[in-house]
């Protein structure tokens, strides 16, 4: 199994988008989309509420096409707050989507306010066969301890695991995000597998970017997990990353590179983009060969090169800026696109100068002082502690 799963906060996709990603994923290898995006008001603060027939009629069309593709497209529902008199209304939500043909369903009891323990695990283990059985369909829940980090923080998190260890349903798949909420390197199965009591199915949060609303991340995926294991990727809530994110996947699982045509011919821009616009924690190698360069061209060394390589990615970044009204989502992307051209704009000025102290001069002023954008909140980290009280 490997796919997809929405389950970012912020706007869900649109019924194209998903047809879009739908399209990118189907292929060899049994890929699935599972449905689950946070501020879906259905899907979780309002999950008691039907979903307004509409929509249910365009998510259920959605999983009608994504079958016939060959891409399981499975249901998910986080009923927060559920009771003892809740299993009826979530027995018939999700026997909607059994009726629909979805092809399995998920619970998920993440990101909820009660801390663990193994009363809580008890109470969702309940739930969760109660409201699914006899819909014929197989089964995935997201506990609420979903990640290394978390047997940390919680002291009532491996109990909680220990419950689902031992009472939780055999054909049941568990949801895991790895060492971290965002886990860096997808390391310590082994140790996950034994506090599930069955291999965990990955919930892969590397590209999402719900909670850093001014970046995406492009970086590549092959290698990041053994072959087989069961992958989920939750992309970004921008669609063009997002769709950037699934030709990655496949590309990790089954080795072919396909280019979706959603997301344009400006194969160059994208590739700038992606140096600067690559992992959580950092550059791509050629991004940061490109910094070094910029350092280099600020204490007047390679400088007239530097300023030729700067002039030909502001012109490819200006174009890419100007292509992306159309493609699917691109005004989406535009503002960070648009940071980026505005950076390296900033920076050919600053390297024009001509002097050292002159470059440094004109680069902290138009970075930080003409017209700074950075959150206050931010900024004020920046500083080190005895420097900034």
């Amino acid at each position: 199994m490997y796919g997809v799963v929405e389950g970012f906060y912020g706007k869900p996709y649109s019924p194209e988008m998903r047809r879009a990603i739908i399209r990118a994923l189907s292929g060899p290898g049994g890929p699935v989309y599972l449905y689950a995006p946070k501020d879906d008001p259905h899907h979780r603060v309002r999950w008691r509420e039907p979903c307004p027939a509409g929509e249910w009629e365009a998510l259920a069309a959605v999983a009608g096409e994504a079958a016939v593709v060959g891409v399981g497209f499975w249901f998910g529902l986080s009923p927060w707050g559920f009771g003892e008199s809740d299993y009826g209304v979530a027995r018939r939500v999700l026997g909607r989507a059994a009726a629909a043909g979805v092809a399995g369903l998920c619970l998920l009891y993440d990101d909820i306010r009660s801390g663990a323990s193994g009363g809580l695990a008890e109470a969702q283990i309940e739930f969760t066969r109660k409201a699914t059985d006899g819909t014929g369909l197989p089964v995935m829940v997201c506990p609420t301890v979903y990640c290394m980090e978390f047997t940390r923080d919680d002291p009532g998190a491996l109990e909680y695991l220990e419950v689902w260890r031992r009472t939780a349903d055999p054909d049941w798949m568990l949801l895991w995000t790895g060492p971290d909420v965002v886990s860096r390197e997808m390391s310590g199965l082994e140790t996950a597998e034994a506090l599930l009591g069955r291999p965990p199915v990955i919930w892969d949060n590397l590209l999402a970017d719900d909670y850093c609303l001014r970046r995406v991340y492009l970086g590549p995926l092959a290698g990041r997990v053994a072959p087989g294991t069961p992958w989920l990727l939750n992309p970004s809530r921008v669609f063009p990353a997002a769709l950037h994110g699934v030709m990655e996947l496949r590309a990790a699982v089954t080795g072919e590179v396909l280019w979706p045509p959603e997301l344009g011919p400006r194969i160059p821009g994208w590739n700038l983009l992606r140096c600067f616009h690559y992992d959580p924690w950092g550059p791509s190698p050629e991004g940061a060969a490109i910094l070094a360069d910029l350092a280099e061209a600020l204490k007047g060394r390679g400088t007239d090169g530097c300023l030729d390589r700067l002039d030909r990615a502001r012109e490819e970044m200006e174009e890419f800026c100007g292509a992306l009204a159309g493609i699917m989502g691109g005004w989406d992307l535009y503002p960070i696109a648009r940071d980026v051209a505005r950076s390296l704009s900033i920076w050919r000025r600053a390297l024009g100068a001509s002097t050292p102290s002159s470059r440094r001069a004109v680069l902290h002023y138009l970075m930080h002082e003409r017209l700074p954008y950075e959150n206050p909140l931010a900024a004020s980290a920046a500083y080190p502690s005895e420097e900034h009280p």
